[in-house]
């Protein structure tokens, strides 16, 4: 049987058909433990998702649901609470929070060798709306998020637009969708920090652990078999198994190929004007200087930044965008964002992107504030792409 759980709250919904403790209304799971549940979650925390339970040896593969409101939570009665989440991301990493809550054992498969490592290339902030704030409720994490050592809020900095003939001008940001509560800027690592800390004994993370093949059982469940860093084989059989394991996820693909129906498990790609653009960032110091005459103007971390172009860039007009941290100690990301075909993602060397960023940001030192080995990192690492719009199937 298969149902599909949709925006908002993909961790939320998926547990919202899962055994509550002794809450007689959700007394009931979706899977046994012979007859195992998959899950599959794709973008953190605000994702889609699919279930599906493995059915018993000689019962119908057609799905019965497509929504959730024609699933009953107590269609299935569980045996044995133990879950396995492939991929300890946020998304990963929330579901397992709320999977411990309501009284699974989990174990986190991630194949990152460290808990919340600084990735440059993933470096990216996350701006926690009211939406993303529905699961911190649930999870009682909001105080910690909305805490100003933890965060920024959406109506306590400001933008400064640095422009080319070394003037800064200050402004607030304008409030497009009015709310009753704050937004709040917090860095990828600091929000896998905020939820690994939140994590209670019966989660079990096994770091450097990755996802290899998945194998139905004779008695319709499911073996997870995982790669792990120092050389050996993890083989898992949960009652539930949760894929939060990216765009690629190997979960969505085993649900669609044992379900006879891989349609139903491709997201429908819809085009977008972001979904075009290429991104990648460029790592500066914490208190990074924007005046290359006085060494004392420096950049304040609970403020974004503009750099504004030259009118005469040599590669034409671009920006570097620098959004707050509440950290002083964290180190500032310039986002580089521009269309696929532009020349910038062709430069091949340290010194190529050096002297792109001299010539068009005259009024940032750049020599002071860009490391030769990060403008390597930027020419050899290739642009990234933010995913296509993708909506559950019809």
């Amino acid at each position: 049987r298969k149902c599909f759980l949709s925006n908002p709250a993909t961790s939320r919904q998926i547990v919202d058909s899962l055994p509550c403790g002794q809450r007689s209304a959700k007394s009931a799971a979706m899977a046994r433990c012979a007859s195992a549940s998959l899950a599959f979650a794709t973008l953190p925390i605000l994702a889609s998702a699919f279930v599906q339970r493995a059915l018993p040896t000689g019962a119908s593969a057609s799905p019965i649901a497509r929504s959730p409101r024609a699933v009953s939570p107590r269609s299935v009665a569980a045996e044995a609470n133990t879950a396995v989440v492939a991929g300890g991301g946020p998304a990963g990493l929330a579901t397992a929070l709320i999977l411990a809550q309501r009284g699974f054992d989990v174990t986190v498969l991630e194949k990152r060798a460290e808990p919340n490592p600084y990735e440059p290339q993933r470096a990216y902030l996350y701006l926690v709306d009211g939406r993303g704030q529905r699961f911190t409720d649930a999870a009682g994490l909001t105080e910690e998020l909305a805490s100003p050592a933890t965060s920024v809020s959406s109506l306590n900095y400001t933008v400064t637009r640095c422009l080319p003939d070394g003037q800064r001008e200050e402004s607030v940001p304008p409030i497009l969708e009015p709310s009753d509560r704050p937004s709040y800027w917090i860095p990828r690592a600091r929000f896998l920090a905020l939820l690994n800390s939140a994590l209670p004994p019966t989660v079990t993370t096994r770091f450097g652990a990755e996802l290899r093949e998945l194998h139905q059982t004779p008695d319709g469940g499911v073996e997870v078999v995982a790669s792990c860093s120092d050389g050996s084989e993890l083989r898992l059989t949960p009652s539930l198994l949760v894929g939060a394991d990216g765009l690629q996820s190997l979960v969505r693909q085993r649900c669609g190929e044992w379900s006879g129906a891989a349609a139903e498990y491709t997201p429908v790609v819809l085009p977008s004007p972001s979904s075009g653009l290429r991104y990648q960032m460029i790592k500066m110091p914490p208190d990074l200087r924007l005046d290359p005459k006085n060494a004392s103007v420096t950049a304040q971390p609970r403020k974004a930044y503009s750099m504004r172009p030259a009118t005469d860039a040599p590669l034409g007009p671009t920006r570097l965008g620098l959004l707050p941290v509440a950290d002083p100690t964290f180190p500032r990301t310039a986002n580089v964002i521009l269309p696929p075909e532009h020349p910038v993602w062709a430069l091949g060397s340290a010194e190529e992107v050096l002297g792109w960023l001299r010539a068009t940001f005259p009024h940032l030192p750049v020599d002071d504030v860009v490391s030769a080995d990060e403008a390597a990192a930027f020419a050899a690492g290739g642009p990234g792409g933010p995913p296509p719009n993708q909506n559950p199937p019809p």
